[in-house]
């Protein structure tokens, strides 16, 4: 009697029917193959031999390989037979006595059968304990590590089956388990006793789910999960593959959610004390970042410190911040500081909250907290990624570092006030200028720009044309503090470049010799002690040139 008959009288015996112990030899003499080769080779009809082919299958005893067209494997017999024992107890005894001869029969049988090609290949896994089967199998094929994300009642269930003997057996050969999973008050000890042999961390799931990574190589994903303690639901469907790029997207995913994620133990921690768990969380919608941050200001009870493009770009008001400095939190704010906030800057007065000017500008919003947290909001970057708020040590440590670095590029507020608060009187002088000449018929701009034969812009606290002057424009600056040298430099190119006439209006005295090179660039110098004074000698001296 030849092997592949003896085999198959071997599996009636075990309770094969005559068709199905066929198939299954065949099978395994063959390697995968569609079931129009099947029906061909034993001259039957295709749906009975589907029919045969799917009892096959429901016994584990082979598998699908999916692809067009779809293909039948018969899977290796001391495997089946391993898993037949559960099952089987009654015919233990017969089992046990045939095991080791059919194996070698079957060895010495598929020895010379070549693998087909087969990359990629998908299989779907219907029913949990073939899940877990498939799961167990690829740990054992593993040499590296292990990804692994599921729920805490799928680990309670895998453990029922040896997977925490199993997993710290292979720590101890040195190979990484990475776990992912969501942990409560009420699953602590569950996770804990896997603390010791798998690198763990939170997250939280929405829905149960399941997907195990292998040495970069192979991936098993949950389709459907009933997250019960069942051992027989038939509602667990995995899709498994070696598909280069899909295992490759599922590890970038994987790695995604792990960088983000708390350390299981220090979660745990948090949980047992009350105290925050750190970890690190995004966010893209505009109203979670201004929520946060109130909140975040809120906590403070020592040190809070703000970096803005501007004021306005805060949800909050500076006042509102005072009033945070008022219960002693020290608040230090790094903005520009310009024409629209100085009136609410210099309003300030609590000595806990110090303004200085950034001068390393920058589109960022950075808050740090009391050096416990950290919310990071970053106007240009992706949807999915413009906020960040993480409470984990090394991170808030980095952030406050980047934080002093620009502090110390900063200028004390007190000289930007200053200078803005010149400009605003200078600007109201010449909105006061303006409005006289063109009660005297002139056409006027404050500010104005004026384009010279070289294309180059110059800009003018005030601008203005009078139609009996020609086009000649009159171009007139008004200086309330000590820059006359540097103002007559920038305008040193007007003359040749503009046919203009310039003044230079200064409530400051000007020296010798910055008259002297006004005269040398032909610019007409006005100085009154007064605002009054000067708006009339400015005025004075246009009508004089009028007549």
């Amino acid at each position: 009697m030849a092997a592949a008959d003896r085999l198959a009288q071997r599996l009636r015996d075990l309770g094969f029917n005559e068709e199905e112990a066929e198939i299954y030899v065949f099978l395994s003499a063959m390697g995968p193959t569609p079931a129009r080769i099947i029906a061909r080779r034993f001259n039957s009809n295709r749906m009975k031999v589907y029919r045969n082919l799917k009892a096959l299958e429901e016994r584990s005893l082979l598998q699908r390989v999916m692809g067009r067209p779809v293909k039948f494997v018969a899977m290796p017999l001391k495997n089946v037979l391993a898993r037949q024992k559960d099952g089987l107890r009654k015919r233990l005894t017969d089992l046990e006595g045939s095991e080791e001869t059919l194996i070698k029969e079957w060895e010495n049988l598929a020895r010379g059968v070549s693998s087909m090609p087969e990359e990629p290949r998908f299989r779907i896994f219907q029913g949990r304990q073939q899940v877990f089967n498939i799961l167990f199998e690829m740990y054992d094929r593993t040499d590296v590590g292990i990804r692994l994300v599921t729920t805490v009642s799928d680990l309670a269930r895998l453990s029922l089956w040896g997977l925490d003997d199993r997993l710290r057996a292979m720590s101890k050969q040195g190979k990484k388990i990475m776990l992912l999973t969501q942990i409560d008050s009420e699953n602590l000890k569950e996770v804990e006793q896997y603390l010791d042999f798998v690198e763990a961390r939170h997250i939280t799931l929405q829905t149960p789910i399941r997907f195990a990574i292998i040495d970069e190589k192979e991936a098993l994903t949950t389709v459907a999960m009933d997250d019960s303690m069942s051992m027989t639901t038939q509602a667990d469907t995995g899709l498994w593959t070696d598909a280069p790029n899909y295992v490759a997207a599922m590890k970038i995913f994987f790695d995604a959610l792990w960088s983000l994620a708390p350390d299981a133990e220090s979660f745990i921690k948090s949980i047992k004390t009350g105290e925050p768990a750190q970890e690190m969380k995004t966010y893209s919608n505009p109203e979670d970042f201004a929520s946060l941050f109130k909140e975040m200001i809120q906590r403070g009870t020592q040190r809070i410190d703000v970096i803005a493009k501007s004021t306005a770009s805060l949800p909050v008001s500076l006042r509102e911040l005072e009033e945070v400095s008022k219960r002693g939190v020290r608040v230090r704010i790094l903005t520009v500081i310009d024409e629209n906030n100085i009136d609410e800057i210099y309003a300030i007065k609590d000595p806990n909250m110090v303004v200085v000017e950034n001068t390393a500008v920058t589109d960022l919003i950075l808050v740090t907290v009391d050096e416990k947290e950290v919310l990071l909001n970053i106007p240009y970057a992706g949807a999915s990624k413009r906020t960040v708020w993480s409470n984990i040590v090394p991170y808030v440590m980095t952030m406050m570092q980047v934080y002093q670095d620009y502090w110390k590029l900063g200028k004390p507020v007190q000289e930007r006030l200053q200078q803005l608060i010149e400009h605003k009187r200078a600007e109201a002088l010449a909105q006061r200028v303006k409005t006289e000449l063109e009660t005297r018929g002139w056409r006027a701009e404050a500010p104005g720009a004026l384009m010279g034969v070289s294309g180059k812009n110059y800009s003018f606290d005030v601008l203005a044309k009078h139609a009996a002057k020609g086009e000649t424009p009159l171009c007139i600056d008004i200086l309330t503090e000590g820059l006359a040298f540097s103002t007559i430099i920038e305008h040193s190119a007007i003359y040749t470049d503009v046919a203009s006439r310039l003044i230079l209006a200064s409530l400051k005295p000007l020296k010798a010799e910055e008259k002297r090179l006004a005269d040398l660039y032909h610019i007409q110098t006005i100085y009154s002690e007064t605002e009054e004074g000067l708006v009339s000698a400015i005025l004075s001296t246009v009508d004089k040139a009028k007549k």
